[in-house]
Formats: structure tokens, C-alpha cells, sequence
């Protein structure tokens, strides 16, 4: 709870950060309605009853209460009195508008924040980005511990990849980077006739390319799929709980792990079965700390509450990274192929990827406020990323979104007549419950999530060590161990 209430700066700037990047969106409705002469009633940040508003111009400003998104009410282009918080009496006497006014004040939500991403991309590209730019395996794990606890093969060592291979293809699309190959890993589609995920792997080795069939395995809390490769970088301390041995012990943060009881420390699956095994007395523990090499003695300790013994400290994978000054179209591009590849694993049958990985508004803010501890750079490439989510997703021919406003304003064009106003408003409202109760779900999981970082989950479920992103462009595993 303290680590959480540490926090709350942090996550402040987080919401602003989103509730802006809402208000682009929202602000190229508005400023496309105005322009095209198109009545605006109100223009809200969030949905529901106001926290804050104020009147300006004949328009209604406000800060709502339900930050799941953000709406311009124009009774022109679709009423939505019913679901936005008021009824307008007089919308069937508004002057009806264009095709050509629906469909531009519909798609300018999307523009702006195109428009804004390209800006932020346009930053980034000056002040480079953190990129793991190989996609050469500096380490292929011989085993694995799945999502369930149980130690088995890793899929790249299982299928005969080698360390010192480089990856240039996954299902036949190409491979440019680290997080491109671990996106491509983790939202791949296949399946093989057992039922197994299953992924074909391209592979430099010594000139000739040579393909590998291999079945990720689901790890971690989210069972995401994972074949057990590593870029080259080093096993890292992250964390040291002060309460417990190994704080004692004189273990600190950023001591990179290279020996346990005179092993060499290969992975960090073999860490971690070999910390869950170990039964009686200490274990020394080798590290690199300022460019010498130290060895600690650490006697876990038994935590009755758990039934089970704790070393005390953290630790992740961190992988050797490089500045690159990618151009802002290409960064865009790869922001967009990132959301396309998520919408298609989303709604595939053959891929592990599901509602409950996605993050809502909380979760969202959570990611932002941690990356705004990691440096600039990586939140500006977030809130890029996000807008390019908010334009692509706003455009799908949903109602309820700005796709569904320009599917209704074409199949009228079309029809040749408008569509009735209570079919839309019953389609409208019964997409409304639909996104309401995926926000619903996604933030409960949002939620157990900030729970298990912050330790006021499942007691059971808060001390398992667990493999986690360390962040959103290295997006690599880190292991803890409480």
C-alpha cells in the first residue's frame, strides 16, 4: 500500500495524459461541426453526470463521472440525447445536414489523433527511441514454467533452434526487431490438429535459411504465448523487500545475477525452479555490482501465512537496447500493423489472446503513470500508440462509434431515405450495454492486476513469482521472487 500511495503522482499524470488524448478526439468532432455550421449541444470528457461544466456559446462543457471515453452530442448527426445524459426536444426540427457533413465530422475524431500521433512521433523521432534492434537469440531456454506453475521444455530449444540464430520471419511475415518478433509470438493465430498453439519460425543460421515449427507454451497470469528465446542481456535485480532475508543478505537493486552456489545462472526459468526447490540451509548468490563480482549468502525465511520460503528480492530479464531515430511514418506504420495484428488474434479463434488481456481506462492509466518512471521517450511513444488505437478502433463500423455514424449515414445515402431515428437509437443503446460491459470486464481484470503489483490481491496469488513485461517497447520478461 505504501508502493501504491507513492504512486499517486504518477498516476494522476496518467489520467491527464488520457483524458487528453480523448479530448483530441473529441475536439476534432467539435471543431469539424462548427466548421461546417452543424448544432453542438455539448461537448463531455467522460460519461454521466458532470463532475465539473460550464456553459460557453450555447454549448455545454463538462468533466464527467464514467472516464470511459468522451462524446460531442450533435443531434444532427446522430441523437443520442437518451444515452448521453438529455433528451432534445427539438432535434427532429433541426435543418437536416449532407452526406458529405456526416462523414467529415465523423472521421475528424480520428484525424486529430492521427494528426496528434504524427506530432508525437515527429518528438520521438528527434529524441530517438529504445529499441532492442537484433532479432539474433542470445539464449534459448531448455525449459519453461507455463502459466500453470509447472516447469516443461522451451518450444525454440524443444524444435532445435540455437542460440546465435537469427530470427527473420514468424508465419511467413518478416521479422525487423525484437518487440516486432515478440508481438508476432504473442498474437499468432495457428493451431496444430491436437489443438496446441502452434508458430513456423524463419531462422538465419550461417548463411541459409531454415524453418522451425514450434507450440508456445501460455505463461504468466495472462497466458500469453511464449517460445523461450532471448535477445542478449542479463538477469537483473529489481527488487529487494527490506522485511526479508536477502535484503539482509545485502542484496541491492540493478546487481546483475550470474551464479547460484557456483552455478552459472542460464535463465531465468532455471532460477526460478531452483529457487522454488531449494529445501534447507542458504545459497549463495553470485553478482556483477560496479564491475566486481561479489557472492552473498541468503538463508530463506518461512512465511507461515504463504505455508512456503522467501528469498525477498526481484528479478527480470534486461536486454541490451540501442537509441534509433525511426521516421514518423514508420513508426505509425508499425503502431498500426501492432493494433491490426491485436484485432485479429482478438476475434480469431486459433489465438490465446482474449477480452480479459486487454487493458481498460484504469489499466491504461496504470501502464502511463509506470512508463513516466522509465523516462520521456517511452511515454511519448505510448501516448502515440494510443491515439492510433482511438482513431483505428473509432473507425470500425460499430454503432455507437464514428464508424457506425458514417455506416448509418452511408446505407441512408444509399436507401436513398433516413433511417428511422428509433432503429438507430435501439441499435445505439443496445451497443452502448455491449461497450459498457467490456469496459465492466476489462477493468476488473485491470484492476486484480494493479492488485497483485501493489500486493493487496490473493495473498497465495501475490507471492507466486510470475513473468511480467518490464516495459512497452522491450515488452521481455521479468521474474519475481517476494
Amino acid at each position: 500500500m505504501p508502493s501504491f500511495f507513492s504512486d499517486i503522482p504518477t498516476l494522476l499524470l496518467g489520467i491527464f495524459l488520457l483524458g487528453f488524448c480523448v479530448f483530441i478526439h473529441e475536439l476534432g468532432h467539435f471543431l469539424a461541426a462548427r466548421r461546417r455550421g452543424l448544432k453542438v449541444e455539448r461537448f463531455s470528457i467522460g460519461f454521466g453526470p458532470p463532475i465539473i461544466r460550464w456553459e460557453r456559446n450555447g454549448v455545454d462543457y463538462r468533466i464527467s463521472w464514467i472516464p470511459f471515453g468522451g462524446y460531442v452530442a450533435l443531434p444532427q448527426l446522430a441523437d443520442m440525447g437518451s444515452i448521453e445524459g438529455g433528451e432534445n426536444p427539438e432535434a427532429d426540427k433541426l435543418s437536416p445536414i449532407s452526406y458529405a457533413d456526416k462523414m467529415i465530422v465523423s472521421v475528424m475524431g480520428a484525424v486529430f489523433n492521427l494528426g496528434f500521433a504524427l506530432i508525437l512521433s515527429c518528438i520521438l523521432w528527434w529524441v530517438g527511441q529504445e529499441v532492442i534492434v537484433t532479432t539474433a537469440i542470445d539464449s534459448v531456454s531448455e525449459e519453461i514454467v507455463n502459466s500453470e506453475g509447472e516447469t516443461v521444455p522451451g518450444p525454440a530449444f524443444a524444435a532445435g533452434i540455437l542460440a546465435g540464430d537469427r530470427v527473420v520471419a514468424v508465419d511467413g511475415d518478416p521479422i525487423d526487431d525484437w518487440m516486432e518478433l515478440n508481438n508476432a509470438v504473442l498474437t499468432s493465430l495457428g493451431r496444430n490438429s491436437n489443438g496446441e498453439p502452434e508458430i513456423e519460425l524463419t531462422v538465419s543460421r550461417g548463411g541459409e535459411e531454415l524453418d522451425f515449427i514450434l507450440n508456445p507454451v501460455l505463461i504468466t497470469r495472462e497466458n500469453a504465448r511464449d517460445i523461450g528465446i532471448l535477445p542478449e542481456g542479463e538477469l537483473m535485480i529489481t527488487g529487494v523487500y527490506e522485511e526479508l532475508p536477502a535484503y539482509a543478505a545485502g542484496i541491492q537493486p540493478s546487481d546483475i545475477l550470474l551464479e547460484l552456489d557456483g552455478q552459472p545462472i542460464l535463465s531465468s526459468a532455471l532460477l526460478q525452479t531452483s529457487l522454488a526447490q531449494h529445501s534447507e540451509g542458504a545459497i549463495d548468490l553470485t553478482v556483477l555490482r560496479d564491475g566486481e563480482r561479489v557472492t552473498l549468502s541468503i538463508e530463506p525465511e518461512y512465511v507461515p501465512d504463504l505455508d512456503r520460503k522467501l528469498f525477498g528480492f526481484q528479478y527480470g530479464y534486461q536486454p541490451k537496447t540501442e537509441i534509433v531515430h525511426r521516421n514518423p511514418i514508420e513508426q505509425l506504420g508499425i503502431m498500426a500493423d501492432t493494433v491490426k495484428r491485436t484485432l485479429i488474434a482478438l476475434l480469431h479463434r486459433g489465438s490465446d489472446v482474449k477480452v480479459r488481456n486487454m487493458n481498460g481506462p484504469i489499466g491504461i492509466v496504470h501502464v502511463i503513470s509506470t512508463l513516466s518512471q522509465y523516462g520521456f521517450a517511452h511515454v511519448i511513444w505510448l501516448l502515440a500508440f494510443i491515439n492510433v488505437n482511438l482513431a483505428m478502433l473509432n473507425l470500425m463500423p460499430v454503432p455507437v462509434l464514428d464508424g457506425g455514424h458514417m455506416l448509418f449515414a452511408t446505407i441512408s445515402k444509399i436507401a436513398g431515405r433516413p433511417i428511422p431515428r428509433r432503429f438507430m437509437e435501439t441499435a445505439q443503446g443496445a451497443f452502448v450495454i455491449l461497450f459498457l460491459s467490456f469496459m465492466l470486464y476489462v477493468t476488473f481484470y485491470d484492476v486484480g492486476r494493479m492488485g497483485y503489483e501493489y500486493g493487496i490481491g490473493d495473498e497465495q496469488t501475490a507471492a507466486e513469482e510470475t513473468a511480467k513485461p518490464t516495459d512497452s517497447e522491450q515488452n521481455t520478461s521479468a521474474t519475481e521472487e517476494p
